[in-house]
């Protein structure tokens, strides 16, 4: 049994395309959001420490996101680049792109969730913003809102990981190689269509007797018969070949 090749320009492998590239497309915002979301976290305060080292009035020290979760603006960074990369990569590589910003989404979660606790907040916000050993901490407040913006960004950052690797598994499935159920179908019908040109064309040249005549005065209809007989064909190579393959006589009359 011969081997089936891929064609890319079948109706079906194009509309797959224009599929994996809206999905690229909707990918690439979710990305886009996501460091969006992580940026403006890093931007934000997380944190109010209010602290004192006995020979001065206790001040309150704010804490960044970029404080608190130091990879919040390298992250939104990678993912500006992810989405250039998710353009130009398929296969393999795009599955991997598509891990890496998955995971990276859901390792930003883990520093918003300590937001949510209190047990160790005052130790964690002190060693943040590096605050020296000779202030003693009075009372530390976190703003638990921010970690929303977190959260949302993980989301987008998921969601668009699970697309790129829908995107890739579709990209796969549309370069495999069509069934040979399929191919017959498809080649039967452009052998078919073929045949009707040629037939239509052929029809085109006849004249209906005592109709127009050559220079030599035979009947111009006959030789516009004679010409269409002997036309040669206008299927392709790779139609033939590809008519042999699938068991299909392409000289057979339909």
């Amino acid at each position: 049994m011969s081997e089936q090749t891929p064609d890319p320009t079948t109706p079906d492998a194009a509309e797959t395309a224009r599929r994996s590239r809206r999905i690229k497309v909707i990918a690439a915002i979710l990305m886009a959001l996501g460091a969006l979301a992580f940026w403006s976290a890093s931007r934000v305060t997380w944190a109010t420490v209010f602290a004192g080292d006995g020979m001065s009035p206790d001040r309150y020290m704010q804490v960044k996101g970029a404080d608190w979760s130091p990879w919040l603006t390298p992250l939104a960074l990678v993912l500006l680049a992810a989405i250039l990369a998710a353009f130009s990569l398929r296969g393999w590589g795009l599955r991997i792109v598509a891990v890496l910003v998955a995971a990276g989404g859901l390792l930003a979660a883990f520093p918003a969730l300590s937001l949510l606790t209190s047990s160790s907040d005052s130790l964690y916000a002190a060693r943040a913003i590096d605050l020296s050993d000779r202030y003693v901490v009075r009372l530390t407040t976190t703003h638990g809102w921010v970690s929303v913006i977190v959260f949302a960004g993980t989301v987008c950052c998921v969601a668009a990981g699970v697309l790129l690797l829908r995107s890739a598994s579709g990209a796969g499935m549309s370069s495999k190689y069509r069934t040979p159920a399929a191919r017959r179908d498809e080649l039967e019908r452009e052998i078919f269509a073929e045949h009707e040109r040629r037939k239509a064309a052929g029809d085109a040249g006849t004249e209906p007797a005592g109709g127009l005549t050559g220079r030599d005065g035979t009947n111009a209809a006959a030789d516009g018969e004679d010409a269409a007989r002997t036309e040669p064909p206008h299927v392709n190579e790779r139609m033939m070949w590809d008519a042999l393959d699938t068991g299909i006589d392409p000289t057979e009359q339909r």
